[in-house]
């Protein structure tokens, strides 16, 4: 006998998608919320606004290409931030928060050395 806990799902009489059996939509939300919580999901995977960051917080451009030093936010003014006491400026989406082994570092480590855990 086929059992099922559908009526147990967080969607049920809730999300419109959902009918008699899982939708799509609720799994994809669901996974990428656990990757999120577990740091698994590349950052490009989520869209960040400059409501992300608070003043004192330490962040890397997301983009390989642009410089990988460590960055304070100074202020966040509408979608931007403004870094490293008002010298530099970027759009709240071209950063993230640096990782612990990027402090450790003081830079932006590479995507090779994240996925390796090695600090150079």
């Amino acid at each position: 006998m086929n059992k099922t806990n559908l009526t147990q799902h967080p969607c049920t009489n809730k999300c419109s998608n959902f009918k008699d059996e899982q939708c799509a939509q609720c799994l994809i939300v669901q996974l990428d919320r656990r990757e999120f919580d577990l740091g698994l999901a590349p950052d490009d995977a989520y869209v960040k606004t400059a409501e992300d960051f608070l003043a004192d917080d330490v962040v890397v451009f997301v983009d390989a290409l642009k410089p990988d030093d460590l960055m304070t936010v100074h202020k966040v003014q509408g979608n931007s931030v403004l870094l490293d006491g008002n010298r530099n400026f970027a759009l709240g989406h071209l950063v993230r928060h640096a990782r612990v082994a990027e402090l450790n570092a003081k830079r932006r480590l590479t995507l090779t050395e994240q996925s390796l855990g090695e600090v150079s």
